[in-house]
């Protein structure tokens, strides 16, 4: 089977879940890696601890694949098809858009940017190369989610009537020169957020209108609840919190229709969905994959067949930064 050659630029958290499952691929074949320190070229991956689960084993034997310490020089490798960018926020847009002039395709980690302006330049570099551009809104592929998505689409339990998103964690204090404690930089909290930002969006499309409250300290984006408003649809209520103090990591969501209520939370069973109607409460029957890994295999088959993916568009990624600004604004942070 073909294999796309993949890129993977940056190997912190998300890099390292990304090289996982790279190594698992079926679509695509791991040829390349970049790091600004020599201790993760050289394999050695001690250290810090996450929130997005099982890490790569500490001591990583790389002798297959090219390091390099400078991402333009991966970038330009000609045995690199396609480059996978993790690295932090303000990097996604140049990375990309160097990328795909180099004749690469590009995953590239949420949210697109920041910029608005600097999301539109990524789509028309892809349009005026031809190449492939997909962000990582990886609930699109998350199977409660996907589930969830199917059976409100069927009509089976009739229209939605309320759908409430959780996603909480202590504060990433241990990224990489703080860059997450930097508002300007991360976002805050709507780096975490806009999963479930680009879920609503997906599920029920664009707000007419919304209202937001929280906690930014010193324009750091702490705590985002909001509220958003449908004409003649659901409500939709949205909760991300970092909390300086500590915490586990938790996503969950509660989707109310008129017939049944999908129920899905990582603090009860991170692997279930739960149905419940007729006052009794039945599991819901889930395919048994990762998300992380679905999603990558769904972008290394796209180059592989010679399409962009049909499960998202850099407009849609562009679409989630810009209703995750706006709740930014009515926080009063940002313009």
């Amino acid at each position: 089977m073909k294999k796309a050659k993949i890129g993977l630029i940056g190997l912190g958290a998300m890099g390292r879940m990304h090289y996982d499952c790279w190594r698992k691929s079926a679509h695509g074949q791991l040829v390349a890696v970049s790091d600004r320190n020599p201790k993760m070229l050289a394999g050695d991956w001690a250290g810090k601890s996450f929130n997005i689960g099982e890490q790569a084993a500490q001591q990583v034997d790389l002798a297959d694949v090219a390091g390099h310490l400078r991402a333009e020089d991966l970038i330009a490798d000609p045995n690199v098809d396609a480059v996978d960018i993790c690295m932090p926020t303000p990097m996604h847009a140049p990375l990309a858009m160097a990328a795909m002039r180099a004749g690469k395709h590009v995953f590239c980690e949420k949210p697109m940017s920041l910029s608005l302006d600097d999301c539109a330049a990524m789509e028309r570099t892809a349009r005026e190369t031809g190449r492939q551009l997909m962000v990582g809104h990886c609930l699109r592929y998350w199977p409660q989610y996907v589930k969830a998505h199917a059976l409100l689409a069927s009509g089976e339990f009739g229209r939605a009537l309320y759908a409430g998103f959780h996603r909480s964690s202590a504060a990433p204090m241990w990224s990489g020169n703080d860059w997450y404690m930097r508002g300007a930089e991360s976002g805050g909290v709507l780096d975490m957020h806009i999963h479930d930002v680009d879920v609503a969006l997906w599920w029920f499309g664009r707000p007419q209108s919304m209202s937001v409250t929280g906690l930014a300290p010193h324009g750091l984006p702490l705590l985002i609840d909001a509220a958003w408003r449908y004409d003649g649809g659901p409500a939709v209520h949205l909760h991300g919190a970092w909390d300086r103090n500590g915490g586990a990591f938790r996503h969950a969501f509660r989707l109310v229709m008129e017939k049944g209520t999908l129920v899905h939370d990582t603090a009860v069973d991170a692997k279930a969905l739960t149905l419940l109607r007729d006052g009794q409460a039945e599991p819901v029957p889930l395919a048994d994959t990762s998300g992380y890994q679905d999603e990558l295999d769904d972008f290394a088959a796209s180059i592989n067949a010679g399409r962009a993916s049909q499960r998202l568009t850099p407009a849609d990624s562009r679409l989630a930064v810009e209703v995750g600004l706006e709740e930014l604004r009515q926080l009063g942070v940002g313009g």
